[in-house]
């Protein structure tokens, strides 16, 4: 029997369940680490697609996220986003867009944390796929390495 883990760096196999874990748990994992180990963190935010990571991710490949994903998934994947992540999305949607989202947002009113890892979880699906199939990237120069 051949074993999965042998010639596997504690990285990778990291990595590899970490992928699995939940959004907000994961997220938590990543801050702690990042204050007792930053070198570990950052390379694990680099293999790992976070909800953060959509911040970075090319105009083309939101654009294409958007169009796959529901306005209500998105109006409460968005609440409690950072701002370099609300920029990136808004800066790829049309004004009438833009307004659509925020009626939805008004709409929905205060949502439970779940409902908005559930619909984070979704996009993230979406956005996994859409690299899969070459059609999401990042803007930075680095090579990706995204599980």
């Amino acid at each position: 029997m051949v074993d999965p883990w042998a010639g596997r760096k504690g990285i990778d196999i990291l990595t590899d369940i970490m992928a699995h874990m939940k959004p907000g748990a994961c997220e938590s994992l990543l801050k702690n680490l990042g204050g007792q180990v930053p070198h570990v963190a950052t390379e694990l935010r680099k293999r790992l697609l976070t909800f953060e990571r959509l911040a970075d991710c090319d105009g083309r490949g939101i654009q294409l996220l958007l169009k796959q994903i529901s306005l209500a998934d998105l109006a409460l994947g968005l609440k409690g986003a950072s701002q370099p992540v609300l920029q990136n999305i808004a800066g790829n949607m049309s004004k009438r867009a833009i307004g659509e989202l925020q009626e939805e947002i008004k709409r929905q009113g205060p949502s439970k944390p779940n409902e908005i890892e559930s619909a984070r979880d979704r996009i993230l699906q979406v956005a996994r796929d859409l690299i899969l199939k070459k059609q999401m990237g990042f803007t930075s120069n680095e090579e990706e390495m995204i599980t």
